[in-house]
């Protein structure tokens, strides 16, 4: 059943299963995102050291920002990989797949967390 879009979205049917390998071009753009950031961070914080030779509370702040990016990207990077399990035809996935699935739909409640803590 196809719901029309609107207030009632929670009833669409599921998406059709992806693999990894269809996943490959986001994967990549996330990852493009996620290395312009640290730069962007990086440029802040040598731009800040070489203007006045230390760092502010705010530059060091920002280098510690770093570290949940870099978790929350491990954590898409793996729900890219493994999938969710909202997908259609899970009958006929292997107990291997519906395992991975399983973990990829884990991996994006810490994938909110950490972006969450961003």
């Amino acid at each position: 059943m196809s719901v029309p879009p609107g207030l009632f979205a929670a009833y669409y049917d599921a998406p059709d299963r992806r693999t990894a390998h269809d996943d490959r071009p986001t994967l990549l753009v996330t990852w493009w995102c996620t290395v312009c950031c640290i730069v962007l961070i990086g440029m802040r914080l040598l731009g800040r050291y070489v203007r006045v030779a230390k760092l502010f509370r705010d530059d060091k702040l920002m280098a510690l920002s770093i570290l949940p990016l870099l978790v929350h990207q491990a954590f898409v990077h793996m729900v890219l990989l493994y999938g969710t399990n909202n997908t259609a035809g899970t009958e006929a996935m292997s107990e291997e797949e519906l395992r991975r699935r399983k973990i990829g739909s884990g991996m994006v409640l810490g994938a909110r967390v950490m972006y969450a803590a961003l």
